[in-house]
């Protein structure tokens, strides 16, 4: 809080197996009076997640049994909005955009200075800092022309009271495309924002799914023309109006 005498040292925490890297960085932060907490496998942090939340997490991309941009994706669609920092040996210009399209605020290649991970986390708390409460509350509804999506109960009502209930994973997609209205959505996120574990470069699955909620909204929606765009190599566009409601 600006103008606090007394501000709360931040608390970071780190995805990671690389043990040696989280003693260092631990050494590191703790002298500048950060808090760390260190975690080696993603159920752990997953599960500390009930009772707790950092105010930034340093995120490997290539972790145990499981990708870290997967790791994200899954935390955003849960509601976690902390900033997070991926860290990867991998440096291709697709994988960097994997990691951000997964939710990543900022991505630092492997191997890497110490003082510049700092720098990297100051600047994303700083960020963070300004923007509290500049925000406004994440919307719990959409409006879509006619249709009323509810997110949390995953259903469409039209005004005549009509209900069209949604898979959980159709209703992820919509949702993904609701927060990025008429802008091209890459078919990589859409998968991971389903729970989809498949990488969606080698699969059409994606595609068979995203053709179903378009069939979808077009029976619901027949005087919008066409409602979802298929970008040839890129992704899936939502092209009705979306109003987004937040919740009380």
């Amino acid at each position: 809080m600006a103008g606090d005498p007394h501000p709360r040292a931040p608390v970071l925490w780190i995805l990671d197996d690389d043990e040696v890297l989280c003693g260092l960085l631990d050494e590191r932060l703790a002298a500048l009076g950060w808090e760390l907490i260190c975690f080696h496998h993603a159920r752990p942090l997953e599960e500390a997640l009930h009772t707790s939340m950092p105010d930034l997490l340093v995120l490997d991309e290539m972790l145990p049994g499981r990708r870290g941009a997967d790791v994200l994706a899954g935390l955003r669609q849960r509601g976690c909005s902390f900033p997070v920092l991926m860290l990867s040996a991998l440096r291709s210009p697709q994988d960097r955009i994997a990691g951000l399209e997964a939710g990543a605020d900022g991505y630092l290649g492997k191997p890497f200075e110490l003082r510049e991970l700092q720098f990297r986390c100051e600047r994303l708390l700083d960020q963070q800092s300004r923007m509290q409460g500049a925000l406004p509350p994440p919307a719990s509804s959409f409006r879509l022309g006619p249709l009323l999506f509810d997110v949390d109960a995953a259903h469409l009502l039209s005004d005549c009271g009509a209900v069209s209930r949604l898979s959980r994973g159709d209703a992820a997609l919509l949702l993904a495309l609701c927060n990025r209205p008429r802008e091209v959505v890459g078919r990589q996120l859409l998968a991971r924002a389903s729970g989809s574990l498949v990488d969606a470069s080698q699969s059409r699955s994606i595609d068979v799914r995203m053709s179903r909620l378009r069939r979808r909204l077009q029976s619901l929606l027949p005087d919008q023309g066409e409602v979802i765009e298929s970008c040839r190599g890129a992704g899936y566009r939502l092209l009705v109006g979306v109003i987004p409601l937040p919740g009380p």
